[in-house]
């Protein structure tokens, strides 16, 4: 391993991670997915204009990379079958995929108390996606309901656990965080948790999951020159954002895995890392979002990936900050602190054809500023002035249509 490439959020997702993945990957790169989940999907558009969200896949699968879920990843037996069974349907295509045996598993019970909790805390929701992230994270910090992708390979240690969950586990977690019994929740959760099919389809999908994978430790990485890590959501929703908490994610989002991994094998490459950014501001969920504004904040924005759905609603959008954006990525950058690596910063904004000919609004030092029939060269003008002023270390800022 010679060189990697670091693709991060620097706000509350959807930034353009996916197509800034893609960009970097072909047939000889490993495409590191290092923390998030099945919540965390990432769009890339292939050479022919087919178009993907990619969750348990690299965005580099369309170029033919190799996809390695680190042990930061959480694994969803179901989703990564059903996202299987998409890609070689509609691309025919079958991505080749090594994961970390120390993975963490969600299982069906993760998912209920996470949709049944959500959809009890009405109009107070935390901006869930619905899909366990955060229940499996909690379970997992408990060694004896803990299931990790090694587990799914003992049939008798996978049931022993898988039961072990749903009939103390899952009471003891209602109770004692939530407050509620099982005969508190809604009818469809109620009878979601009794249905006898739970076991049988997880069984049956983790069994399909190790049939398509290969298990690897971190000694994967010296297979390759060239590595892509790849981001999930955004510095904003990073764990340890007090400021938004609880409408935050169980994951570190910035750089911090990566250099734990890094750090592991001793690596003294090149290290060049890429905030991503669109030239407006988006979140996708419940939540405080400072400078919102009602509808589309320009006439081109277009978004078919971030639809309407019943946990997080319709995305959001707002005017880009420019403190806020320099202010999240200098607190990951600290992470740097005392690390040798060689390494450049990058800050890449997308979605610049959708203002093109329009008047760029923006906050700067909080007020509202406009810059009005902005260009692509008037926009990369201005985020240079701005921002290399304002981050602490700065090698380009690019720009990217999507």
């Amino acid at each position: 391993m010679d060189k990697c490439s670091v693709v991060i959020g620097s706000l509350w997702g959807d930034e353009g991670k996916g197509h800034m993945t893609s960009r970097f990957c072909n047939n000889n790169t490993l495409n590191v997915r290092f923390n998030g989940g099945a919540q965390a999907s990432h769009t890339a558009i292939s050479k022919d204009g087919k178009r993907h969200a990619f969750s348990h896949f690299g965005s580099g699968s369309f170029n033919g990379a190799k996809t390695y879920l680190s042990e930061d990843f959480i694994v969803n037996p179901m989703a990564f079958c059903m996202e299987l069974s998409e890609l070689q349907k509609k691309f025919e295509l079958h991505p080749n995929v090594f994961v970390h045996p120390d993975a963490i598993v969600t299982t069906p019970w993760d998912i209920y108390i996470n949709q049944a909790v959500e959809t009890m805390r009405g109009t107070n929701r935390h901006g869930s996606c619905g899909l366990g992230i955060n229940e499996t994270v909690i379970r997992s910090s408990i060694d004896d309901f803990k299931i990790t992708v090694t587990d799914l390979f003992s049939f008798a240690t996978l049931q022993r656990k898988f039961s072990a969950i749903r009939n103390e586990y899952v009471p003891k977690r209602l109770h004692e965080e939530y407050g509620l019994e099982l005969c508190d929740l809604p009818e469809e959760f109620q009878d979601a948790f009794g249905d006898q099919m739970n076991w049988e389809f997880f069984s049956f999908f983790a069994q399909e999951f190790l049939a398509n994978v290969s298990i690897r430790g971190n000694e994967i990485f010296s297979r390759f020159n060239d590595v892509v890590f790849e981001g999930a959501q955004g510095l904003l929703l990073d764990q340890n954002n007090q400021e938004f908490f609880p409408h935050v994610t169980t994951s570190n989002t910035g750089v911090q895995n990566v250099l734990k991994s890094l750090t592991d094998m001793s690596y003294q490459g090149q290290m060049d890392l890429y905030y991503m950014s669109r030239c407006y501001l988006t979140r996708h969920g419940a939540g405080p979002f400072p400078r919102e504004v009602l509808g589309k904040p320009y006439a081109k924005v277009y978004d078919p990936t971030n639809v309407h759905n019943k946990f997080q609603g319709s995305i959001r959008f707002g005017y880009l900050d420019f403190d806020l954006l320099a202010s999240a990525i200098n607190k990951d950058l600290l992470h740097l602190n005392g690390i040798s690596i060689p390494h450049t910063v990058n800050v890449t904004f997308t979605c610049l054809d959708q203002i093109v000919n329009d008047t760029l609004y923006y906050y700067r030092q909080r007020a509202l500023k406009s810059l009005p029939n902005t260009s692509l060269n008037t926009f990369h003008q201005l985020a240079q002035s701005i921002l290399v002023h304002e981050l602490k270390k700065l090698d380009t800022i690019q720009q990217l249509t999507y």
